[in-house]
């Protein structure tokens, strides 16, 4: 009897660790590291000296944009987010990039490090695209804050920009 406990709990411990093993599919491959890094630097260079047109060729146009809302005028009914068109982005809507809070995590993040960016997945659990998050809204004693997230997929062999939101 107590063989066979044993023999049970061997058996669950190496199910678990087996368990535990990373999928080399949920990972950032070592070439979208690299075209990553060539993004992250030109677009740390293109937010820090306010280059609007460095930051269009990062951009995959028309993308949805959920804090552009403070930059549109809506006479009609309540949007949850605007369509960026390349004729908005020049209007206003490139201001998103150059505000303060995303400067600072521009600033802070400027090294290149894969950590800072997070794979999300489609239906299938294959990376769909990269986002990475920065804080707009800092928590308070009474509200968990806002954070705004930069969402990338990769086109034509580069990382592009195709939406923004804010959480929560």
């Amino acid at each position: 009897m107590r063989s066979i406990l044993v023999l049970i709990c061997g058996l669950l411990f190496s199910v678990s660790i087996y368990g535990q093993a990373k999928n080399s599919a949920d990972e950032i491959s070592a070439q979208d590291k690299i075209l990553l890094q060539k993004f992250w630097k030109d677009f740390t260079e293109a937010v820090i000296k306010n280059d609007k047109a460095k930051l269009e060729t990062l951009c995959e146009f028309p993308f949805y944009c959920r804090p552009c809302i403070d930059y549109t005028e809506y006479k009609n009914g309540n949007p949850v987010t605007v369509k960026v068109t390349k004729q908005l982005f020049h209007k206003k809507h490139y201001k998103i990039f150059f505000e303060q809070e995303l400067k600072a995590e521009v600033k802070k993040q400027q090294k290149f490090n894969v950590k800072f960016f997070h794979p999300y997945f489609n239906q299938e659990v294959k990376i769909h695209g990269i986002s990475f998050l920065y804080t707009k809204v800092p928590p308070s004693d009474h509200w968990e804050g806002v954070q705004g997230m930069i969402s990338l997929k990769k086109k034509d062999g580069k990382f592009k920009i195709t939406g923004i939101e804010t959480i929560p």
